[in-house]
């Protein structure tokens, strides 16, 4: 028997993780209302190289801290699921294993993803298990013709559910904060405060 009816997953690399990705995961679960939220870093990120020499255990501590207190009527799980299986981390592998568990998994985008959702590895069977709930960020608003023509096209070939959530404000980038760090500028108000307690105690990306 499965656990869930609705399982939201927001994926990332999270190194580290910010006020922004908080900010998402907060907006993506009022709207979806899953049963639980799977917050899942990769191991390997299939669409771009890892630059950062932070430990998985880093980043799965940091990403525990963030959620610690947060207020959603879902259950909230720091998933270490794609740092175990290794290698490239591909959302079809993770959903396959997560509909095990749930009768529906949701998907997360940001903009950049949403474009390129058809060129993901196995995607056309991933779009016929999932649905997606997808952003665009506030600031950037150049590809939201781009967006409703994808959006259309994937969703009458596939049959995929879309969910369109609210913008949020999104100028924190982790690469960003990662270089403000090496260059010995505090980040306290761009990560949730045990977050940036813990980067300093441990003096992560120095």
């Amino acid at each position: 028997m499965k656990k869930y009816n609705k399982l939201a997953v927001f994926g990332g690399t999270f190194s580290p993780v910010h006020n922004g990705h908080i900010a998402a995961m907060k907006t993506y679960a009022d709207i979806v209302r899953p049963d639980a939220l799977y917050i899942i870093p990769t191991a390997i990120p299939p669409h771009k190289d890892r630059v950062d020499t932070v430990r998985d255990t880093d980043r799965l501590s940091m990403l525990q801290l963030a959620v610690s207190g947060f207020n959603t009527e879902c259950e909230i799980v720091v998933s270490d699921i794609e740092i175990l299986r290794g290698g490239k981390s591909y959302t079809v592998d993770t959903v396959d294993y997560l509909l095990n568990i749930a009768n529906e998994v949701i998907i997360y985008c940001g903009t950049d993803m949403i474009l390129t959702l058809d060129k993901w590895h196995d995607f056309d069977r991933l779009l016929k298990t999932v649905s997606v709930a997808y952003m665009q960020r506030e600031e950037d608003l150049r590809y939201s013709d781009d967006i409703e023509a994808k959006v259309k096209q994937l969703s009458s070939i596939y049959g995929t559910r879309f969910i369109s959530l609210p913008p949020v404000s999104d100028e924190i980038s982790s690469s960003m904060i990662r270089q403000m760090l090496h260059d010995n500028v505090r980040i306290d108000t761009l990560v949730p405060e045990k977050v940036a307690e813990y980067i300093y105690l441990h003096r992560l990306y120095e």
